[in-house]
């Protein structure tokens, strides 16, 4: 049926709706435009026939265009011209109308699933019976998306780091995520990081202009610095130390985002579920927002560095540190560093004490993890900011009684002495592609704890056992020689061997049965009769000091004080779907045939 004999019926704008009889793919349909959902199902006069509606949820629609700025990114072709942010000799992706001007049609740009949980765009075209109606359509559907409770951004400062992972974030940002903000109207300032800690100073002396967000485009190292610089930025300006370990911090008012390019992208992984530059794109596009907790990292009193991931002394800290020998070799470096140091089969003398939850609605062996709307996380937004923050500031007590607290069964803190393989504090699940299901699976993104993994002196075949179980997605924390504790705050320093056999001896003397102190299990038992001693593992060699892998920066001071602040950033992202979830989104959206088009913007769907 030609566009000229589409049936118009009459509008109806009760409740700011609005029905219309228009032609998608060549057949009539009864459209109609809600505050919530745009839908259509297929007109007949057989009431018999079975009739199927199909629904586009605003909140996912990107925008919709009237005429051939519908058909903006159909095609693409590459073009010699250098484009304005386009580095020498780069071939910028130029976008071209593939249609002639079709003046009463107008098209919808929303959001598809994949089965793999990667989003894509896919587009949706309407044929109105005449221009007005057609313009009508499209000014009602932008204004509609609007009202939306999220907050789409309008004005972005993107940093690239061009030496991030295998080095292609520049051609992930030009040929995946720019086309996509231009679609959306998102205006960006495009920044290339030219040396490291560049993005961090950056945004510490930036002069201060309207914008929404920042976004990183490489992986969880470039998103730390901007992190870090951010809310050393957002501390000053309201004249808060940053090195006082007591202060209760201020949340910065913009929202970060992160388009995946590193080596193992924690951050992408983990807010998103998949690690996917077009899944990451669309999701700062709609203006999605998870509550992040940070931990802030103090050495004697100085703060050393704010994390957002992961904390890892001993195996992982030497592992990062030797892999700077190896950056010629690329991203497999960490697996040369990795296996050098596991053949040395190391242990470290330590004391951990850490400041255990008491939260009754979630623990470390949940079987449930952090998804979409988790009630944890929910349950700790904003106003639990500031409370969590007290909490954690009176139980350190004051700077002269610091120590005296982590002894003081009055305050709950506890603590574990004795030889470590590894001391790993994880902030996140930490889901990346060599680690399925993370160094902590149910670590929550925002309910104001730090999982502190602790694993303890082994042989190498037990080792070994722990690290196959942890990439292989398998339980790696099921072993008598791992201890996991979710904490509020923690503190580690080192011991020599001689000070820890002093140590057991001196509690085995005057601490019997106290509840605070846990003995190392291969060295003595709680409640025996026998003096806990200090055994040698002849598998095993001790070294006294070892470095800290914060956030994948190498921190050389091994006395850290750990504290957790909940929420304290905002980051553009959904959460991880469950698959029942992505499942379910994948038949509510509209698959029906040959009426939609799917949009390849550089990668498979």
């Amino acid at each position: 049926m030609a566009e000229a004999e589409v049936t118009k019926c009459e509008e109806k704008r009760c409740s700011g709706s609005i029905e219309e009889r228009l032609q998608i793919n060549g057949k009539i349909h009864e459209v109609t435009l809600t505050e919530e959902s745009l839908s259509w199902k297929l007109f007949q006069n057989n009431p018999s026939q079975r009739i199927v509606n199909h629904h586009l949820k605003l909140s996912e629609v990107i925008t919709a265009e009237f005429g051939t700025k519908g058909h903006v990114i159909d095609k693409q072709e590459e073009s010699n011209e250098k484009g304005p942010e386009g580095p020498e000799g780069y071939q910028r992706i130029q976008k071209t109308n593939s249609l002639k001007e079709e003046s009463t049609s107008f098209t919808v740009f929303a959001v598809k699933r994949s089965r793999r949980r990667k989003w894509r765009v896919q587009k949706i075209k309407f044929h109105c019976p005449d221009v007005q109606s057609c313009k009508q359509w499209v000014a009602s559907i932008k204004q509609t998306i609007a009202k939306q409770e999220t907050q789409r951004p309008k004005r972005l400062i993107v940093f690239i780091n061009p030496v991030g992972g295998k080095g292609q974030a520049k051609e992930i940002y030009y040929n995946k995520v720019a086309q996509l903000f231009e679609l959306a109207g998102i205006q960006t300032e495009i920044t290339v990081t030219e040396t490291s800690g560049y993005a961090k100073d950056y945004v510490i002396g930036w002069q201060v202009e309207k914008v929404d967000g920042i976004v990183c485009v490489g992986g969880d190292g470039t998103f730390a610095e901007v992190v870090n610089g951010l809310l050393i930025r957002t501390q000053k300006s309201e004249a808060i130390d940053v090195n006082d370990v007591h202060a209760t911090l201020i949340p910065p008012n913009l929202r970060v985002g992160v388009i995946p390019a590193g080596s193992t992208d924690v951050i992408a992984y983990n807010t998103t579920g998949v690690n996917d530059p077009v899944t990451s794109a669309l999701q700062i596009i709609l203006g999605y927002s998870l509550g992040l907790d940070v931990c802030s990292v103090h050495n004697n009193n100085e703060l050393v560095r704010y994390t957002v991931s992961f904390l890892g002394y001993g195996f992982f800290g030497d592992m990062l540190k030797d892999s700077e020998n190896y950056r010629w070799i690329g991203p497999h470096r960490y697996e040369v560093a990795g296996a050098k140091k596991y053949l040395r089969n190391q242990s470290y003398c330590g004391e951990v004490s850490f400041l255990p939850s008491t939260d009754e609605d979630h623990n470390p062996w949940d079987k449930a993890t952090c998804r979409v709307g988790c009630g944890v996380c929910l349950r700790r937004q904003d106003s639990q900011l500031s409370l969590q923050g007290q909490q954690v500031q009176n139980s350190y007590g004051s700077p002269s009684t610091q120590m005296q607290s982590i002894t003081d069964p009055s305050t709950g803190w506890k603590t574990v002495r004795g030889e470590f393989i590894c001391v790993n504090a994880a902030l996140v699940a930490g889901m990346c592609g060599k680690t399925p299901h993370g160094v902590s699976p149910t670590a929550h993104l925002g309910n104001g704890c730090v999982d502190l993994v602790l694993v303890k002196k082994c042989s190498r075949i037990n080792y070994l056992r722990h690290m196959l179980r942890l990439a292989s997605g398998a339980n790696h924390l099921d072993f008598n020689f791992v201890e996991v504790h979710r904490v509020k705050a923690f503190k580690f320093r080192p011991l020599r061997p001689e000070d820890l056999q002093k140590k057991h001896e001196h509690e085995a003397s005057y601490h019997k049965g106290q509840e605070n102190v846990t003995f190392d299990p291969v060295q003595g038992q709680k409640g025996s009769s026998l003096k806990p001693v200090v055994r040698v593992n002849r598998q095993t060699s001790m070294t006294s000091i070892s470095s800290w892998n914060i956030d994948g920066e190498i921190g050389d001071a091994p006395d850290v004080d750990v504290r957790v602040h909940c929420q304290l950033v905002k980051v553009f992202a959904r959460g991880r779907e469950s698959a029942a979830e992505n499942e379910d989104r994948i038949k509510g959206c509209c698959s029906f045939g040959n009426t939609q088009e799917d949009i390849e913007v550089g990668s498979e769907a």
